[in-house]
């Protein structure tokens, strides 16, 4: 496999990864569980390779830096999804709140 491979199959990884990530907030039940365990054996995945890579370099520091930039990544997309579900959700809330009361049938 090339290297094109192997970057284009990492890549895909990590999207869908962080994918699972942001979709946690919007899921309920069940689909919530699966998807979150989705995303955590990702993430812990993407963060074993980058610490490999700091062994491989030689440079743990490396591998560290790497690590905290995925964690604060994952911080923040988790954290913007959740927000953007938030307000999604009160926009609702509040546009059926206009509607009104469905009038009665009889």
């Amino acid at each position: 496999m090339s290297n094109l491979g192997i970057d284009l199959w990492g890549a895909a990884f990590q999207a869908v990864s962080f994918l699972c990530l942001m979709a946690i907030p919007w899921t309920d039940g069940r689909v919530r569980l699966f998807v979150g365990l989705l995303a955590g054996a990702g993430i812990l995945t993407i963060l074993l390779f980058q610490y490999y890579i700091g062994l491989e370099t030689g440079d743990s520091a490396l591998g560290f830096e790497l690590i905290i930039v995925t964690l604060s990544n994952v911080v923040l997309f988790f954290l913007a999804s959740w927000g953007v579900e938030r307000l999604f959700r009160l926009y609702l809330l509040k546009r059926q709140q206009k509607k009104g009361p469905p009038p009665s049938g009889s």
